[in-house]
């Protein structure tokens, strides 16, 4: 090999080493400046090997928020994962069900239609954002060409042209994989809170013609899926449905889609009229934001049993809770039964019910103190001093006015 040959090759061998320590670097510092929404795409997804969800649930945040894959294992031996999102289109939908259906190739996949109403192909950019920060090439670069306007194409293939002025914002959060929200939950988003609603509202069984976009992908999206023999479920999950003007006029397109799932001969979960069923109580159960447009703990605890009954009387699965590879969900269960407890912990109020919550939770990684304000402790009630006694109270540090007590649960 002669001098130039050499030369050559080494500036070719400086090249490519270059573009490698650069690849590496930006793979390594554009998972910190990314956006850490709790309403994206859960990215946990990515640490479980082929096949090892038969259900995939998708949608927006009502199915984010109203179904527990952790549950429904527990009480019925499912394994599912939960790819909701804020907002999520049915476009963006299609996109992630063709990506699942090559790296998970399940049996069923659940889909909600509560945006089938949006002619739009993609929300905003942050929106769009929370689905394709989490998916893959090439089912990324395809919704990215189908979707998103030829100007913005280039942020979502190189997201640190969005991402990058975070950088005098970022936080420790920013270093965690996932946000501490959904961290464990295998996709679903869990939290407390509520607020009464009188009523639902007139519920119509008028049908209306779905505008054009969300239906042609509602309709690809089954097709593939058939063509993949995987099953589909149709969903419209619980809500306030005329919580607004527009939810009102919408009842028609949630009743048309009926029409879409016998065509196709599948199933059509639409809650609007199996409220009594599933047991929702809207005076507890519904969120105390947009108007209850999402189930809180409670509520979605009560939806997922419905569901995972539902899916196990129509559609032939796997008990997994049989099979000892997957004893590793056994565990995240028992992790995440954990993390619900302390958020119910935290949006407690009554020291009565916070110590019921105590009763079943057990953890070495708190010592809990409890103190009570009061003039010789009268606000102990007798039911409240039997409670802290279960839970180990011997004696507390007492004071005039106050009294202070140590547990070890």
């Amino acid at each position: 090999m002669d001098k130039t040959s050499v030369h050559n090759a080494r500036k070719m061998f400086h090249l490519a080493g270059f573009i490698v320590c650069m690849t590496l670097l930006y793979n390594g510092i554009l998972p910190v400046f990314k956006d850490k929404s709790t309403e994206a795409v859960s990215k946990e997804y990515r640490d479980f090997e082929r096949g090892t969800f038969d259900v995939i649930l998708l949608g927006s945040s009502v199915m984010m928020n109203d179904v527990y894959p952790l549950q429904l294992y527990d009480e019925y031996g499912i394994s599912a994962y939960n790819l909701g999102s804020g907002n999520q289109r049915l476009p963006m939908t299609y996109y992630l069900v063709e990506e699942t259906l090559k790296e998970q190739d399940p049996k069923l996949v659940v889909i909600d239609v509560l945006t089938c109403w949006d002619n739009n192909a993609m929300c905003s950019d942050g929106i769009t954002h929370f689905v394709t920060d989490a998916m893959r090439f090439p089912e990324k670069a395809e919704l990215i060409f189908d979707i998103i306007p030829r100007e913005k194409q280039m942020d979502f293939f190189f997201e640190m042209g969005t991402y990058h002025t975070r950088w005098e914002s970022l936080s420790q959060k920013d270093f965690e994989k996932a946000p501490a929200g959904r961290l464990g939950t295998y996709g679903a988003k869990v939290w407390y809170g509520g607020k009464p609603i009188e009523t639902l509202g007139e519920i119509t069984t008028q049908k209306e013609e779905l505008p054009e976009i969300p239906e042609k992908y509602l309709r690809e999206t089954i097709e593939l899926c058939q063509e993949n023999n995987t099953e589909v479920l149709l969903t419209l999950m619980p809500i306030n449905y005329s919580g607004t003007a527009d939810r009102i006029r919408w009842q028609g397109y949630w009743n048309k889609i009926q029409d879409i799932a016998d065509e196709y001969d599948i199933n059509y979960l639409n809650f609007m009229y199996r409220y009594d069923e599933v047991g929702i109580d809207i005076t507890c159960d519904l969120d105390d934001m947009d108007g209850g447009l999402h189930l809180n703990a409670h509520g979605a605890e009560k939806l997922t049993a419905y569901l995972g009954r539902y899916i196990t009387e129509n559609y032939e699965l796997e008990d997994v809770r049989e099979d000892p590879s997957y004893d590793f969900m056994r565990e995240d269960l028992e992790t995440f039964q954990g993390y619900k407890t302390e958020l119910a912990l935290k949006s407690t109020t009554s020291l009565s019910d916070y110590l019921d919550l105590l009763t079943n939770y057990r953890s070495d990684r708190y010592t809990i103190f409890v103190s009570v304000k009061d003039i010789q402790g009268y606000a102990l009630t007798q039911d409240v001093i039997e409670k802290m006694i279960n839970l180990g109270y011997e004696g507390g540090v007492c004071c005039s006015t106050s009294s202070i007590t140590v547990l070890s649960v």
